[in-house]
């Protein structure tokens, strides 16, 4: 055999090979992400389909957890004028007699202002006391579901921009939720 063609079955099996591996690896790690997926959802009380999360959600500075009473998502909300407020974006399990998520009440007018927005939602003010700090939060019963935007802290925000976060929404891919719920150090048996 001429060194030449030496060369050249050398060069074959070389990409053959790498490719090969390049194979294994994604394999490797769609394997993993899927693994991932499935133990970070399994807590879930919809199945991942009838998941929501908000549009327009910026990768940095967000992140999400979810359990068995719902779905959280921290994140930065851009307003008109340019700011960006800290919201608790929620899609939760209502309570039976409230349709309000566990916790929330409107039978304290001293610590929560509940007003009623006809098909728009219930928009509940909590004030300061010794016990509280004040928030303004905006619910929507969605079926068995309760979605509600929670704005952290004493940020104005107008309530047409918390009804848009509220409506915009749009079930996740595999990747969005794995970016949300998969925090750093996030690791398994088989990460």
């Amino acid at each position: 055999m001429s060194r030449r063609r030496l060369v050249l079955v050398a060069l074959v099996l070389l990409v053959v090979s790498g490719t090969g591996y390049a194979g294994l690896r994604t394999a490797y790690h769609h394997a993993r992400d899927q693994r991932d997926l499935a133990d970070l959802t399994r807590s879930s009380p919809w199945p991942q389909e009838q998941l929501l999360i908000p549009d327009g959600v910026p990768r940095a500075g967000t992140v999400g957890w979810l359990e068995r009473g719902g779905l959280d998502i921290a994140y930065p909300l851009r307003t008109a004028d340019g700011r960006a407020v800290p919201v608790l974006w929620r899609l939760r399990v209502p309570q039976p007699a409230t349709g309000l998520p566990d916790g929330v009440d409107c039978d304290t007018p001293r610590l929560r202002t509940c007003t009623d927005l006809g098909g728009r939602g219930t928009l509940v003010v909590t004030h300061q006391t010794d016990n509280s700090d004040p928030s303004t939060a905006l619910y929507r019963t969605d079926g068995g579901r309760v979605r509600a935007i929670e704005v952290q802290g004493p940020d104005a925000v107008e309530v047409d921009e918390l009804i848009a976060a509220l409506t915009r929404v749009h079930p996740p891919s595999d990747a969005e939720l794995l970016d949300l719920l998969r925090h750093d150090g996030y690791q398994t048996d088989w990460s």
